[in-house]
């Protein structure tokens, strides 16, 4: 069973839609043991210049703070980040990470160069989804050889969920001279993926990324992977992690990951 929900917005998150406080009531009432919030920081993206996606960080924490002391018999709450990688904002982040007690920094690609694909005019730059795709998974490698301020590589194919057609047209051999490279730079570095299971909330019968991302993932030796629901209002806490269970046992892991103070432990599903 798993009981843990690491990754989670509040509205400290520009695009978050529950107050801190109702993440947690509604997290002890799905019977949850553990949950970390991640607030987004997407510092350096261009398109973020008037401050979206980049949590006030001091709020966030003294929030967080007066919460899980709150709430601390009924459920621990773990203080943690989601970065925006950029090329050229590593040292930013490097300091970033130092600065803050953070138990858990998700690492994640929102962009391929300076263009998001959640949004339709990413693909129309390209003559084909899957040159859409490559070049973003080809961004993707070149982040995870140069960053280690992270604990664990966020919605791995985040592309898929917007993408046309989502991940009808994807399969793992189509793009495995870059994913077999990006998830051995991961394993590599001691790091571990992000199951998100926002992933069948958006259509993709399956969480992000993909069950044949995780199935390599693990014949090439990765570590068990962390568990988020990426949920950004109460409904969405949790979301679909029995099915999230099920296709890891397939998959070959009886246990997943939690990052305390940014040491690793497994817990038993």
């Amino acid at each position: 069973m798993i009981i843990s929900d690491c990754h989670m917005h509040t509205t400290y998150s520009t695009d978050g839609r529950s107050d801190m406080e109702s993440m947690i009531n509604v997290s002890i009432e799905k019977g949850l043991k553990t949950i970390c919030f991640t607030e987004h920081n997407d510092h350096g993206a261009g398109f973020f210049e008037n401050g979206d996606f980049i949590v006030d960080t001091d709020a966030y924490f003294e929030g967080y703070r007066i919460l899980s002391e709150k709430y601390r018999d009924k459920i621990e709450v773990l203080f943690g980040v989601e970065i925006g990688l950029m090329e050229k904002e590593l040292d930013f982040f490097d300091r970033y990470v130092r600065d803050y007690p953070f138990d858990f920094v998700i690492g994640s690609s929102h962009t391929a160069g300076l263009w998001d694909p959640y949004y339709p005019e990413y693909y129309t730059r390209f003559e084909d989804t899957e040159s859409a795709y490559r070049y973003y998974f080809e961004s993707e490698l070149k982040r995870a050889g140069v960053y280690d301020c992270y604990d664990s590589y966020g919605h791995l194919d985040y592309a898929l969920r917007y993408g046309p057609g989502k991940n009808s047209c994807f399969t793992y051999e189509k793009f495995a001279d870059i994913l077999d490279p990006l998830l051995s730079t991961i394993i590599k570095s001691g790091k571990v993926i992000e199951i998100n299971s926002s992933g069948y909330k958006a259509g993709m019968n399956g969480p992000n990324p993909a069950k044949s991302i995780i199935k390599r993932y693990h014949e090439l030796g990765g570590l068990p992977p962390t568990i988020g629901s990426d949920a950004h209002e109460t409904g969405y806490i949790a979301y679909e992690f029995e099915a999230v269970e099920q296709l890891l046992k397939e998959v070959g892991y009886d246990s997943y990951s939690i990052f305390r103070k940014r040491k690793r432990e497994e817990i038993k599903m």
